[in-house]
This record gives C-alpha cells, sequence and structure tokens, in this order.
C-alpha cells in the first residue's frame, strides 16, 4: 500500500527522531515535491514492466513507482553515493524486492532497449548537457516506450501579474524552460512528443512562492516551515484541479518512435510536430 509521499524516510538514518515521526505521520514536508507528484500520477501509464527514475534525489519518487509498478524492475540512478545507500536501505525497509538503487550519471548511464517507462522529474535543469542525457532516455528505451518529463519553467508569476525568472536554486544550471525549448530539445532527442503542458496553477503556485520564501530554498527556518507544512499542503491540493494557462514548472510526455519511421519523417517531426498542449 502507497503512504503518504515520502512517509518511508521514517527509515532515514541521518534524520533525528523528530523529524523521522514528522515523516512518518505526514509524509515529507516538501511542497513542490508534493505538487510534482500530483501531475506525475495523471501522466503515469495505466502499466510498466521496466522503469527507470532518471535523477532520483531521496528516492521518494523511485519508491512511489515501485509501489505503483509491483511487477515492475524500477531503478533510480543519481550521482550521490552516500544517498543511494540510504535510497536502497529504505526501499529495503519496506521489503521493494523490485526497487534498486544505483549511482549513476544521466550523461553516461545507458541500458539499449530496455525500459519502457523513464521518468525525470525536476532533474535536466541540473545537467548541463541536456540534450546527450536525452539522447541517453532514447537509446534505454524500448519501441513505443514512454518518457514523461518534469522541469521548472523560466518563469515564476508572482502575485498578481509579476513574472520573473525562475528561482537561482542551488544545482540548478539554468532556471528552467520555455514550454517550446522543452519539447524542441525532446524532438531533437529523437523523441515523438505526445502531450505537453504545464504545471502549479494559481494556488499551487502561490503556496509554493510562500514555501521558498520561508526556506529560501536551502532548507531555512526549517522548524517553522515543519510546523507550516500542513495547512500549506492542504491549500496547494485544493489547488491541483485548475486548468494552468501559464505555470512555474514544465512537462512533456513523449515516446520513442520506431526507427524506421523516425529517419522517414524526422525532417516533418522538427519543423511541424503535431502536440497536444493540455492546460489541466
Amino acid at each position: 500500500m502507497i503512504g503518504l509521499p515520502g512517509y518511508e524516510l521514517y527509515w532515514d538514518p541521518l534524520l533525528g527522531t523528530a523529524e523521522r515521526w514528522y515523516c512518518r505521520l505526514l509524509g515529507v514536508p516538501i511542497i513542490g515535491l508534493r505538487i510534482r507528484l500530483r501531475r506525475l500520477r495523471r501522466l503515469l501509464p495505466a502499466s510498466a514492466t521496466s522503469v527507470l527514475d532518471a535523477g532520483c534525489g531521496r528516492g521518494v519518487i523511485t519508491r512511489f513507482l515501485a509501489q505503483r509498478y509491483r511487477s515492475a524492475q524500477v531503478d533510480g540512478i543519481d550521482e550521490n553515493g552516500s544517498g543511494q545507500r540510504i535510497n536502497q536501505t529504505i526501499a529495503d525497509s519496506l521489503a521493494l524486492g523490485n526497487c534498486h538503487f544505483t549511482v549513476a550519471d544521466v550523461l553516461t548511464y545507458r541500458k539499449p532497449g530496455y525500459y519502457d517507462l523513464i521518468v525525470s522529474i525536476d532533474n535536466l535543469e541540473h545537467v548541463k548537457d541536456d540534450i546527450a542525457a536525452l539522447i541517453n532516455f532514447h537509446a534505454s528505451l524500448r519501441e513505443s516506450g514512454m518518457l514523461v518529463i518534469h522541469a521548472p519553467h523560466y518563469y515564476r508569476r508572482w502575485p498578481v501579474f509579476r513574472w520573473t525568472v525562475n528561482f537561482d536554486v542551488p544545482g540548478h544550471v539554468r532556471p528552467g524552460y520555455h514550454l517550446s525549448e522543452l519539447t524542441e530539445r525532446v524532438r531533437r532527442a529523437g523523441f515523438k512528443v505526445e502531450q505537453c503542458g504545464f504545471s502549479y496553477g494559481w494556488l499551487e503556485n502561490l503556496i509554493n512562492n510562500i514555501s521558498y520564501t520561508i526556506t529560501g530554498a536551502r532548507e531555512k527556518r526549517r522548524a517553522l516551515y515543519a510546523a507550516l507544512f500542513p495547512l500549506l499542503n492542504i491549500l496547494a491540493w485544493l489547488g491541483q484541479w485548475t486548468r494552468p494557462r501559464f505555470g512555474a514548472a514544465v512537462w512533456v510526455v513523449a515516446r520513442k518512435i520506431a526507427q524506421v519511421k523516425q529517419t522517414s519523417v524526422s525532417a516533418r517531426v522538427l519543423d511541424s510536430p503535431a502536440v497536444k498542449i493540455v492546460s489541466n
């Protein structure tokens, strides 16, 4: 059974007792992660047999995928060796035998034709050569395999109509992506884009801005944030049904098309793609 997102961090040995029990009872207190995961749930296919979480961080999404697709092998890759060891320990504590964490870089990791689903959630903004990473994703997918990407938008909206370049977050090599920029990169890597759109509607965006104001995107004022998180999360949850025409993040769902088709239509795909832009 899938619990609250990040509840399994109760088994993280680096957290204090109070932090572990907080996660056990309320889930991980990260507003942005909760918003991203709610969006991801709507984009995922009904079934999968082999899944890659490319750039898994603390492994919350990887373990969610392993619980959602119990019969699938789910791999999470990240460059943080100590973090990956902890991620595997937590997965083992949950008896997730189908969940495996590996120390690897998205710029070099490749398993040709192995996966039928790859997710990259707020990771590409950390990667300088994002095209190379996307090409590796393409090579690692089976024919007709699905790629789901979520990334920050280049702009962030502040109440009421002011737009600014997205936050300066440690580890980011770019503020984010324009939606057209991200879809163009995905196509250049050989994918057919099926759907794309924005996430973080008005209310979600407002709550996330409040969250960043408190933490400074650097986990500042942790006690205050933990106290306010339940209320902030409820408000953000209420905003998930808005239909954003603009949001603080962008997402793309794409397929690996057959090689023969890819060769014959590549020029047309680049010039005039038929893409469904979704605003919900």
